[in-house]
């Protein structure tokens, strides 16, 4: 492996002092900053919808992002004589945002506001924007429903039934319900205007805006030391939104565009907050301490806000991790699925409650 690296390292101008082992790449010391080499195995033309979105935020002052760096020839990709394809990009001391730690989060939700905020107008041809571009949500929710149906269906008329499909129908009912109210809520709200708006200005969503690929940045030593921060390094006291803005660039990076695509970026805080929820019981402190953050550096409209509702009251994880039970078919389900569905079922009731404050705020 190291010696194809090195062959696809030839074609960029590079000088390399130091490589090191990284998640499935290497991570490179060089005359030009720190990089991260690793094999690509998407399209050409989505490589390049990639790096428009990436070279769109550097040139609007987003700078801390994995911008590709080119070959020689002026390509995004190396290829090495056996076809094996290479990308480098740039890359970040530092560590992954910790979801336990509330100020931590506070900054990546005001970075993922900044993020968006300089990703509109975004210039694509016909050919890059296909298959880059967001779905309809209502047909989402109205698909993921039948699923669910499918699958109790499926569930229902097993003669024998394992420890995971007699939680699954216990909680059937309970999120099924969710999952209606979710569509039905969806097809009288203003979801179109927004996701046509959002079509319209060529608004970019991460894709993927989750701990992986928000690096707290820190120096070479601190990293490689693993010395955290303590606990509220970045809140020990209140900062305005001009003054969160500016210690962004220089605290918070961004990478992995790989799923970014056109559509509506209230989704991207959506993904995140259910993260982030998820991890913390449905804690409400962590979710109004996120849309607050965000709030202050992108103001969120009210008809933003309901889709931002909407997308956390559909019970996306219960039919995430039921589908991919219904997908594989396998005898034997493993111990952790199991625990997911048993997590989701307890957690509900406390999901209720944050969506309750929403519906307070929107005056359902």
């Amino acid at each position: 492996m190291e010696d194809r690296c090195q062959e696809a390292l030839k074609k960029y101008s590079l000088k390399v002092y130091n490589m090191y082992r990284a998640r499935g790449a290497y991570l490179l010391e060089t005359d030009r900053g720190l990089k991260l080499l690793k094999c690509f195995e998407g399209s050409e033309n989505r490589a390049i919808f990639e790096h428009i979105v990436k070279e769109h935020l550097y040139n609007h002052g987003y700078y801390n992002t994995d911008l590709f760096v080119k070959t020689i020839e002026g390509d995004i990709i190396a290829e090495d004589q056996s076809g094996c394809r290479y990308v480098v990009k740039n890359w970040f001391w530092g560590e992954e945002c910790n979801l336990k730690e509330l100020s931590q989060i506070e900054m990546a939700s005001a970075n993922l506001a900044r993020l968006h905020n300089a990703l509109k107008g975004v210039e694509f041809t016909n050919e890059q924007l296909e298959y880059n571009v967001a779905g309809n949500l209502k047909e989402t929710f109205e698909k993921r429903n039948r699923e669910l149906k499918r699958i109790r269906g499926y569930i229902r008329d097993k003669r024998q039934r394992n420890e995971f499909e007699v939680l699954f129908l216990n909680l059937y009912d309970e999120f099924y319900e969710q999952g209606i109210r979710a569509q039905k809520k969806l097809e009288v709200s203003q979801y179109n205007k927004v996701y046509n708006e959002a079509l319209q200005d060529m608004s970019i969503c991460h894709g993927n805006y989750t701990y992986h690929n928000i690096i707290m940045l820190k120096n070479k030593t601190e990293a490689i030391t693993k010395t955290y921060i303590p606990p509220g390094w970045i809140n020990r006291e209140p900062i305005s939104a001009n003054d969160l803005s500016s210690r962004l660039g220089k605290m918070v990076a961004t990478t992995n565009f790989e799923k970014s695509y056109v559509g509506i970026q209230i989704t991207d805080l959506y993904h995140f907050i259910r993260k982030v929820m998820e991890k913390n019981d449905w804690d409400i402190l962590y979710g109004s301490n996120i849309i607050e953050a965000y709030d202050k550096i992108k103001p969120i409209s009210n008809d933003e806000l309901e889709v931002l509702y909407l997308n956390l009251l559909y019970p996306e994880k219960f039919w995430k991790v039921t589908n991919y039970y219904y997908n594989g078919k396998k005898v034997w389900v493993s111990g952790r699925n199991i625990q997911k569905l048993k997590s989701i079922g307890e957690q509900n009731p406390k999901k209720e409650i944050f969506l309750k404050k929403l519906e307070g705020i929107l005056n359902y």
